[in-house]
This record gives structure tokens, sequence and C-alpha cells, in this order.
């Protein structure tokens, strides 16, 4: 920074404003989905107690007609004003002709039918889960118990059965309305913010340096929690049946108790961001002053650093959040992550983290190298001053690579197909047995994932390395050719160190690319077959979109994100690759 001139302090005022500021939003925003995730676990321990006395009381109905009735009148007297509403479904029997009936659901006349089905659906796949638990003598889940319904409604169920049965009979549960965050009103919250940020420009004008920042930082950040909203503790009894006679056994609901330890690791967190933050208001500042001095960069700048701020940062800030999120509802702290690197030595059914990672590894590495291979050895050739068509070799040569993605995924799935597919016609042609590509073995898909990526990657290093080719000056040929340089030498003396620059930064991004090649594998092998060729982010998606593990599947993009800006650290300073750039 020695070459810039030094930041005004109106310049470190206002970076101080800004930190300040940011800080403030941060920490209403977490204080905020504290508070919410508190009153969901208090929702969640009412509606659990009130769950296993509806519950209990359909499970005896036979044995003391009326009790339903009854105690679903209480209840609803007694908190229906916390809830939306109670239910109890359960199979309908079969007609005089001996035709089942289906689910009936009582209770909830009044609903509205999405919601009536939301609460069947949920009933039906919960008593099935419930049979699995008590035929392996294991307690049910509560996370299993709880549906997240569109505008933030949940539905929390119980399963109950006859006294002395092996089955559920049916389930019992709760119909929970939305719940709101801590400081609702915007304006209020853009006041706090204000009168923070206002508060810190002195000390960011006074007091200049790397210290003044660090020091503003922490300062402002410890002040956001020390005003932190009050936060109401909600009762820490879950409500935990091991036996009765109706209910089947299942865990009880969360804890607000629990989340004691979120409130203590979001100060610490506050904290750490404030000395981080504050640690580039020098920087920030002669940003700002230079800004003043020569404003055109900054405006030409300006729309692409917001937008990607609002597309990428905002997004990536929410997943490592959800990273830190119980799949039920309030925080799991580090819970998802060590689960996934539990994984790497004991695969569960959900994830395989240390398998899955292997294989994208060499998925990884084997595309890049034929990329790489493939697409010099076209340039090299492509280069030769007297190739004839040279013109329209590069215009075929880069189709690939012009052509959406997902088409061409497509296209080479259908090459592949079993049945109908122009590879097995030839090898049929050939006297050889067709091969079923897709779903024989984990190989001969990796094999049709591999071949589509390498169509579609070899142009990108093909443009890059026959760029980079036709800068170097043909003096240098000249004067190797004098020397008595073979083909070989020039290539290995001459043409791979000039094109180190161009190449490097190219492998670099092509790994990236290929590490998350989500399309390939999604569109051609599914993963499969029996998730043999997963690569990390497929199966991150697996885990979001099937198994409903948001927590997990979050947790998996935070570390692919890690090892990715680990990779290139690392390769970056070891190859120099943007060396060039630099000076």
């Amino acid at each position: 920074m020695s070459g810039h001139a030094p930041a005004s302090t109106l310049a470190r005022g206002a970076a101080a404003a800004a930190l300040a500021a940011l800080l403030l939003l941060a920490a209403s925003a977490g204080y905020d989905a504290l508070e919410g995730a508190r009153a969901q676990a208090a929702q969640l321990t009412d509606a659990a107690r009130i769950a296993d006395a509806l519950a209990q009381a359909a499970g005896g109905e036979a044995d003391r007609p009326g009790t339903l009735a009854k105690v679903a009148a209480d209840l609803q007297q007694r908190h229906g004003h916390r809830v939306l509403g109670l239910y109890v479904s359960r199979e309908g029997g079969v007609d005089e002709f001996g035709i089942a009936r289906g689910a009936a659901l009582e209770l909830a006349d009044d609903w509205p039918e999405d919601a009536r089905k939301a609460a069947l659906d949920h009933g039906a796949a919960l008593a099935e889960v419930a049979n699995r638990a008590l035929a392996a003598g294991e307690k049910l889940d509560w996370t299993r118990m709880v549906q997240q319904r569109p505008g933030g409604e949940r539905l929390l169920a119980v399963p109950y059965r006859g006294k002395g049965a092996s089955e559920a009979a049916g389930v019992a549960g709760v119909r929970l309305p939305a719940i709101e965050g801590a400081l609702p009103q915007p304006p209020l919250r853009w006041a706090l913010v204000l009168l923070a940020a206002l508060a810190m420009v002195g000390l960011g004008r006074a007091l200049p340096g790397v210290v003044a920042g660090i020091v503003t930082g922490v300062l402002t950040a410890a002040g956001a929690v020390a005003l932190s909203p009050a936060l109401t503790a909600a009762g820490t009894g879950g409500v935990d049946i091991l036996a009765a006679d109706y209910l089947i056994p299942h865990a009880p609901a969360p804890s607000s108790a629990a989340l004691a330890a979120a409130e203590q690791w979001l100060g610490l967190a506050l904290v750490a961001l404030g000395g981080v933050l504050g640690a580039t208001l020098p920087g920030i500042a002669e940003g700002l002053t230079a800004a003043r001095r020569d404003p055109a960069p900054y405006l030409y700048v300006g729309p692409s650093v917001v937008a990607t701020g609002v597309l990428v940062f905002v997004p990536f800030a929410v997943g490592v959040g959800l990273s830190f999120g119980a799949d039920g509802g309030g925080f799991a702290g580090i819970d998802n992550y060590a689960a996934v690197l539990r994984t790497v030595v004991e695969a569960d059914e959900s994830a395989q983290f240390g398998r899955t990672f292997l294989h994208t590894v060499l998925w990884t590495v084997t595309n890049v190298t034929m990329h790489v291979v493939i697409g010099l050895g076209l340039a090299l050739v492509l280069n030769r001053p007297d190739l004839r068509g040279r013109k329209i070799y590069r215009l075929l040569l880069i189709v690939p690579w012009a052509v959406p993605n997902y088409i061409t995924a497509l296209t080479w799935k259908w090459l592949f197909n079993t049945q109908y597919g122009p590879i097995n016609s030839m090898l049929s042609a050939a006297g050889i047995e067709r091969i079923d590509w897709l779903s024989q073995s984990g190989t001969t898909a990796f094999v049709a994932n591999l071949a589509t990526n390498v169509w579609l990657g070899f142009p990108f290093m093909m443009v890059i390395s026959l760029g980079a080719l036709q800068s170097i000056p043909a003096d240098l040929y000249e004067a190797a050719d004098i020397d008595g340089a073979s083909g070989w030498q020039k290539l290995r003396h001459v043409t791979l160190p000039l094109l180190r620059p161009a190449l490097f930064p190219a492998i670099i991004l092509g790994t990236i690319w290929t590490f998350n090649a989500f399309n390939i594998i999604y569109l051609v092998s599914g993963g499969g077959p029996d998730h043999k060729t997963e690569i990390l982010i497929t199966e991150a998606y697996h885990l979001f979109t099937v198994l409903r593990r948001t927590g997990l599947a979050a947790a998996y993009a935070v570390l692919i994100f890690l090892l990715l800006l680990g990779y290139t650290l690392v390769t970056n300073r070891m190859t120099q690759a943007t060396e060039a750039v630099d000076r």
C-alpha cells in the first residue's frame, strides 16, 4: 500500500460507519433467527404435549368410547389460541364389500383441502416410519414427526397403536402457525443500525491504522451482543414418552435450553467478524479516498460488485447458516460437519463422503488430464501454417463447447442407450455383445460420464492453447532450428514454458468446473448404478432433494467450497498462475 496516498480522516470515518452498519445488520439478523428458533422450540414442546395427549386418547378410544372427543374438546379450549387445529388420521377400515376405505381425517372438517391432504400424507408416511422403529426396537426420531408446510406452518404428529398392538393404528397431531421473527419492524432495525454507525464514525476518524479498524469492529460487535434483544426462555421440558399404553415410543421434542450454546457461538462469531472486518478498514478507507479522486473505475466495477454480493455472497452466507441448523429446526452446532466427516471412516445410508470424495478426485483428474492432452494436441495441429482448411477445423472443433451442456449430456445418454444407442448398434454389428453402459456397473457408467465430459471440455483447452501458441514469436523457433533443436526439444524448451501463463489458470478453472460438473452426472448416469458414480455435488443434491437432510447438504456445500478454495490457493502459490497479471 506504500504507493497509495494515505486515507483521509473522513474516509476512515465512512469506512468505520459502513463496517459498523454491516455488523449491526448481521447481529440483528442473527438474534432474530435465534429468537425464531427459540420460539419454534417452545412451540414444538407444547405441541408435543398436546399431540401425546390426543394420541393417547385416540389409542384408547376402542376401550373407552367418547374419550377422544372429550380430550380433543378440552385441549382445544386450553390451547386453541396457540394452534390452528387438532387432527387424528387413521385407517377407515373396510366397507360392506370388503373394500378398504383408506385413511380418514377426524377433527379437521373446516381445514383447507391442501392442509387436509398434507395431514393425511404426513400421517401415512409417519405410520410407516413408526412401524419400522417398532420392529427394530428403537425410539422414533422426533424430526420424523414434524413436517414443514408452505407459509411457515408446521404439522407435528404422534403415532399411536391399539393396546398391545405391534403396529401403528394412526397418528394424532397438531397444526401449528408460522413463527415471526424477533424484530419485525424494519424502521426500528434501521434506526439502531444508523445510530451505531454514527457512533463509530468518531472512533474510526480518531484512530488511524489497522489497530483502529480491529478495535472498531470488535467494539461494535461486542455492543451488538450486549444490546441484543431480550430473549424469552422457553420451557426446557420435552415430552419423553418411553412406554405408554397406546403411544409408540419416541424421542422428546427439542428443548430451547440447547439454544444457549447457539447464543454464545453467535456472540463469539460476531466479535471475530468484527475483528476481521475491522482489519480491512484501512484498505476500505484508501479505496474511498481513491474513489473521490477518480470515481470512474469504481463506477464501472460497482454494479458487478453489488450483483456478485447479492447473487453469490448472500446465498453462500445463507448456506453456511443452514449448515449449522438441524433438519427439524433449531441449532445443531457442528453436528452436521461431524456427521459428514464421520462418514469418511464409517459410511451410512445417507452419506458416504470419503468414498464420494475419492471418486470425485478420480473423476476430476481423469477429465482434466484428457482435456489438456487432447486440447493441446489439437491446438498444436491447428497451429501448423501448412495445414489446409484450418478455419473449418477450428469451427467444427469448437462446436461441442458452443452447444449447451445439457443438450450434449442428453445426446450422449442416447448414444449409450442399451437397446437403441448407436454405440451398442456398432458393437452388435461387430459381433460384440451389447453393453448396458449406465446400469451394468460403476465402471461402464463412469466411462459414459467421462466420454460426455471430455467431449464438452477439450474445446476450451484447445482454444486457450491455440491463442497462446499464436502469441509465441516465430523468431524463437527459428533460433531453435539454427541451434539444431529437434521437434521434441522445441516443444519442451520453447512451447510449453511459454504456454504456462495461459495454461495453468485454464487448468485451475477447468478443475473447479469438473469438480462441480453436476449436469453431466445428473443427466447421464444419475449417479447410478447404486450411487457408484456420484460426485460430491450430486450427493449433496440427493441429500437435499430426496432425503430432505438440509443441514447435511449445506455442510457438504461448505466443505466443497473449502476444498476448492484450498486447491486454488495452493496451486496459485505453487504455479504462480496469476503472476503475469499482478506484474
